[in-house]
């Protein structure tokens, strides 16, 4: 028996080194790929409360971008490796995950979430060198909106919480969104943009309701959340500047809901809004024959975080 075991011994090396092998191969990142220095660090006390972080090379504090993902508060998740690119700009970057509709979360865990990680980076400046006046938000639809919620919703701060996160600002230096929705006023959205942006349940689901209409039907069970949710609600002159991008074409009414849900409507919304009280806001289309922002994506996130 033990003369089998000590002939099987040679065989059993191969196959668990097969098994490693493997294993390192499925987790190993590619050459141009760059793993988080920090990786699913808790900000919250949710299960998807988690947060990726990058460090910039420096002795000094520098700006961060806080990535938020898009996927209609539905689905989608966190970045987990960068471009080496990426981080040769000059500042850190981070990327949350958070309650998703499609795990049994609803509005407003979503956007508690992204007012808690710039909470909670402001938390670990000191430990991470981040500079905490340099916090700018990004992500493309849903994650767009969680940006621009965060940059023009009043600071959360409570200095007397007996959670140190929560004694720390919110408010951040500006948002670089794309696709980004300003309003989930279902109202609004069927008035300026159509209402086959309804195909896609982003303006309703999270909020709890079954389709647009019904939203509609009981707007008064719904309001106060809806507009919680807006970020053109929170709006006020002392606002960080926004730059919005949108790659969809202009069409009114929408034909679809894909197109719906990221129309360029939306950004005219809030760039309405920005020129009435006079915050800065850049609006660039994806269409050539359309109006372009003299400052351009790149140069607005250098401006606020270098």
């Amino acid at each position: 028996m033990i003369s089998k075991i000590l002939k099987a011994l040679p065989v059993l090396a191969l196959f668990c080194y097969f098994c490693q092998a493997q294993g390192n191969q499925a987790t190993a990142l590619k050459p141009n790929e760059l793993a988080p220095t920090h990786r699913d660090i808790k900000y919250g006390s949710h299960p998807k409360e988690l947060i990726n972080f990058w460090q910039f090379d420096s002795d000094q504090p520098v700006g961060i971008l806080l990535q938020i993902h898009g996927g209609g508060w539905m689905g989608g998740k966190k970045d987990e490796v960068l471009r080496p690119h990426q981080l040769k700009q000059g500042y850190h970057i981070a990327s949350i995950s958070y309650p998703l509709v499609n795990e049994g979360a609803l509005q407003p865990a979503m956007l508690n979430s992204a007012l808690r990680a710039v909470q909670f980076l402001r938390f670990k400046a000191v430990e991470w060198k981040i500079d905490s006046s340099r916090i700018v938000a990004t992500g493309g639809s849903a994650g767009g909106c969680s940006s621009l919620l965060i940059a023009l919703h009043d600071d959360i701060a409570n200095p007397k919480s007996p959670d140190p996160v929560e004694r720390f600002s919110s408010r951040i230096a500006g948002a670089q969104v794309a696709g980004a929705q300003t309003t989930m006023n279902p109202f609004v959205i069927k008035e300026r943009i159509g209402e086959k942006t309804f195909g896609n349940p982003m303006p309703y689901k999270p909020f709890g309701a079954e389709t647009a209409e019904g939203m509609m039907k009981d707007w008064g069970k719904y309001k106060e959340l809806a507009l919680k949710c807006s970020p053109v609600t929170h709006l006020t002159k002392d606002d960080p500047p926004l730059h919005l991008f949108y790659n969809v074409n202009r069409e009114f009414p929408t034909t679809s809901g894909s197109n719906g849900i990221h129309s360029p409507i939306f950004g005219e919304i809030m760039l309405e809004a920005c020129q009435k009280i006079g915050v800065e806001c850049h609006l660039q289309y994806w269409e050539k024959d359309r109006p372009q922002p003299t400052v351009s994506r790149q140069d607005f996130l250098k401006k606020l975080l270098l």
